[in-house]
């Protein structure tokens, strides 16, 4: 094997790491978690946290006052009672669904006054959860006052970063009455049923809402769910006075502390005569039932056995005392990086040193490695994924001793071997017979001018070389040497290298355009050819993919349409990802078609490359390759609309507007260019990776002059194209306004306005009927988008709005007062 046989070797296990990273290899992922326990066990906090206390319902509650559930007066009394001592946040950790003997018997009535008279108070709700986002029902009407802002320009988080709820379960409207604070929860143990993470945030009907214990240690913090705000799979922010950490599911990682940290008092005690409600003071309170038979209890990284509202009370204790752990479980870019550095320093360093000290390096590693992970969590509150870091480093102790073993070390004392064998030549007493033969046509096969690069050093150097054509015979290997210290192989000797023994790498001039051919020894004595400067083979036949296209590097494939193809590319110039959509022309036989459709194409790249806005693909170039004419333009990372209607993505009417308005600000700015996109459909709005609204493909736009317009010609789409392009009429800026009130009505129903069986039913379906009104296919639209709708989607361009400004402005105004939360 060759010298770089040890470096290669540390960087196969490096790779091995790497995939068993990406691919989730189980075992290593479970001694990550048993890891992380370790790590929270050993720097877990200990004492009582001063500003949360619990009330508990327990046995000696139970005994006094009777088996739950109790009525609800009684609980309303003990709310009453805690609400005396002045406290800044009550948590009712109960369950509160409607019951007709409570309602009946007015229990209900007397905790709703209750609370209205303690304020600040926190009521749970349950929730059941959906694999994917449902179908569209009635939003509570309490729900929303509670709902959260998301940082992205559309408010939407991609599904997995959030819970996906079908179903609350809401307290009784006479408590709901009363404008208490809501807040779900929900808890769920990991695989290994561990209790790690806890849910923050939920989606429900295209809004996002927060659990209870958020939503509790917000109103501790004195900050409102309006200034409650998430950062998709990165943080939430508690107004300005918390950051709190999550992960790419929206949950924090549950910091629990080494012993029992709350001051608990039993509702017993609460309720009898003489208690001294003052230790409730500024506080936040939990009451919450602590019986055997009906509390859930979780296991955790630092104990057994503990009782679910516990793990909630933990969670509001982390956020308001600023005690949050943040859980480095979602790098695997990072973390691939990092396995692969450490593969090459290793190598660099291992590869050099004896094996007594890669052994000595490699266990100083491990031990700093776990100082590094004791320090992270202790100084930085963090907890990094560090096993698979440890596990390469066990594998480099491994795989150190074959460093020394006969497969990698064998090189050097094979060489020395095959050196030992070669005989001494001596030149003044003459050579064997065999080597004295004439010779063949020769190679040249090097020409140095550096002494030290002669091949003499197969030759003894107390020896002296003739000047005339000399002819040596070594191990069957015929080497000549003239006068000029040329030296030249015949094709036997030439033949001989590729099996012989001989160590010296032998090469023509560096500067000469022939191939170079150099003799290398690997480990087994045996001679490799290897060709260099050598023109790459290119890839015969007519179907090898492309690979170029003008100064374009081609590096995948888009889509494919009915005349071309949209690749992924680079432009090397600046090394900037694009888009190349093309247009085949090869299969057109008439020659005026053929260049019709060229000036077309770069009449779209005239039209659209005059556009810049953030809200349009911009275009970059447009050229021509071979019978392929392409046009470079911005590469998006994303989704089209098309594709999240056909997911059934969920959006939320404040979303809808907001998508409706960028797409309105797109085409109000072509417009003003004179440009009219003809092919406004979800297909061509791209939604990018940071929620922003993207109009793409302008294949169809035209510059609006004389010379340019061809009446008569209807292009488009024909589920979204306007009656006046159906009917061959000259179109403007009022054809996308309809094509854009198809789009609303799809986005808002999950189907088109206009059907037919077929193309014909189709466009008379356009052109003569009325779509039916939004609001009643589905009661909870907002009468507005019927009005919008209904004026987009005229069949008169003269009745519709004149500028896509208008119905932005239109839209603009819901949104306002549509977000203000009471």
């Amino acid at each position: 094997m060759s010298k770089y046989s040890s470096y290669i070797l540390y960087m196969l296990t490096s790779i091995l790491v790497v995939l068993l990273y990406v691919n989730d290899f189980g075992p290593l992922n479970d001694l990550q978690r048993s890891v992380d326990d370790m790590l929270c066990r050993v720097t877990a906090q200990e004492g009582r946290r001063p500003n949360v206390a619990i009330v508990a319902i327990d046995g000696a509650a139970l005994d006094e006052y009777g088996q739950w559930p109790w009525n609800l007066d009684l609980v309303g009394d003990l709310t009453a009672a805690v609400g005396n001592g002045g406290p800044k946040t009550v948590v009712l950790d109960l369950d509160f669904n409607e019951d007709a003997r409570q309602d009946s018997a007015g229990y209900t009535k007397v905790l709703a006054e209750q609370i209205s008279w303690v304020e600040n108070v926190v009521l749970p709700y349950d929730v059941a959860l959906a694999t994917y986002r449902s179908e569209k029902t009635n939003n509570p009407e309490h729900l929303f006052d509670f709902s959260l802002n998301i940082e992205s320009p559309l408010g939407i988080m991609d599904e997995r970063s959030s819970l996906q709820v079908r179903k609350v379960f809401l307290p009784a409207d006479k408590l709901l009455n009363e404008k208490p604070n809501i807040g779900f929860k929900y808890q769920m143990p990991d695989n290994d049923r561990v209790l790690r993470h806890q849910s923050l945030t939920m989606n429900y009907e295209g809004y996002y809402y927060p659990s209870m214990s958020l939503l509790a240690a917000a109103n501790f913090l004195d900050v409102k769910p309006a200034n409650v705000s998430v950062v998709e799979g990165k943080v939430i922010k508690v107004g300005d006075s918390r950051t709190v950490p999550i992960n790419s599911h929206g949950e924090i990682y549950i910091n629990y502390s080494a012993d029992f940290p709350f001051a608990t008092y039993s509702a017993a005690q609460v309720l009898s005569e003489g208690f001294n409600l003052k230790q409730f003071e500024d506080k936040l309170v939990v009451i919450a039932l602590d019986d055997p038979g009906q509390t859930l209890y979780f296991k955790t990284p630092v104990d057994d056995d503990i009782p679910d509202y516990v793990a909630r009370a933990s969670v509001i204790e982390n956020i308001i005392n600023d005690n949050m752990l943040e859980h480095k479980s979602d790098m695997s870019g990072t973390s691939m990086l990092i396995l692969f550095a450490i593969g090459g320093l290793y190598a660099f360093i291992l590869s050099r040193v004896s094996l007594l000290y890669r052994m000595l390096i490699l266990l100083g590693s491990l031990v700093l490695l776990a100082n590094v992970n004791y320090f992270i969590i202790t100084s930085m509150r963090m907890i990094a994924e560090t096993v698979y870091v440890g596990f390469e480093i066990l594998l480099f102790m491994l795989v150190a001793p074959i460093l020394d073993t006969r497969l990698i070390a064998g090189e050097e004392e094979q060489s020395k071997a095959v050196k030992q064998k070669l005989p001494k030549v001596d030149l003044e007493k003459g050579m064997p017979e065999k080597s004295v033969e004439p010779l063949r046509p020769r190679k040249i096969i090097e020409a140095p001018d550096d002494p030290a690069n002669q091949p003499t050093s197969i030759i003894p150097t107390d020896t002296e070389v003739p000047s005339d054509h000399q002819s040596i015979n070594i191990d069957g290997v015929d080497i000549a040497s003239d006068e000029t210290g040329v030296v030249e192989t015949s094709e036997e000797s030439t033949t001989a290298l590729e099996s012989g023994t001989i160590d010296d790498a032998i090469s023509v001039d560096a500067d000469s355009e022939e191939p170079v051919v150099k003799a290398l020894s690997d480990s087994d004595g045996v001679i490799e050819q290897v060709m260099e400067n050598s023109t790459p083979t290119p890839i015969p036949g007519s179907n090898a993919p492309l690979t170029q296209l003008g100064r374009y590097q081609i590096t995948g494939t888009l889509g494919k349409g009915a005349m071309g193809h949209v690749y992924r590319g680079i432009d090397p110039a600046i090394n900037r990802p694009i888009a190349l959509k093309t247009i085949r022309l090869d299969f057109i036989s008439d020659p005026e078609e053929m260049e019709e459709l060229k000036v077309r194409l770069h009449r779209e790249a005239q039209a659209a490359g005059k556009l810049s806005h953030p809200n349009i693909v911009t275009i970059y170039d447009v050229g021509s390759d071979g019978s392929l004419q392409y046009i470079a333009m911005e590469y998006i990372e994303g989704q089209t609309l098309e594709e999240m209607i056909k997911k059934k993505t969920k959006f939320n009417y404040k979303i809808i507007a907001q998508i409706i308005i960028q797409i309105c600000s797109a085409m109000q700015y072509a417009h003003e260019q004179n440009i009219v996109h003809r092919d406004i459909k979800p297909a061509n709005v791209m939604i990018t990776k940071d929620y922003r609204v993207k109009v793409m493909d302008f294949g169809i736009a035209r510059i609006d002059s004389n010379s340019m317009t061809k009446t008569g010609i209807a292009m488009g789409t024909p589920n979204y194209i306007s009656p006046e392009q159906l009917q061959g009429k000259p179109v403007d800026r009022r054809a996308d306004i309809f094509s854009l009130g198809v789009v609303l009505y799809e986005l808002l129903i999950g189907k088109r306005p206009f059907k037919g069986e077929n193309i014909t039913s189709l466009i008379y379906s356009i052109l003569h009927k009325e779509p039916e009104k939004p609001s009643n296919l589905v009661p909870s639209i907002p009468f507005l988008f019927d009005q919008i709708i209904g004026r987009a989607l005229e069949k008169d361009p003269s009745k519709r709005y004149q500028t896509a400004a208008e119905l932005s402005d239109q839209l603009g105004a819901f949104i306002e007062a549509f977000s203000t939360k009471r």
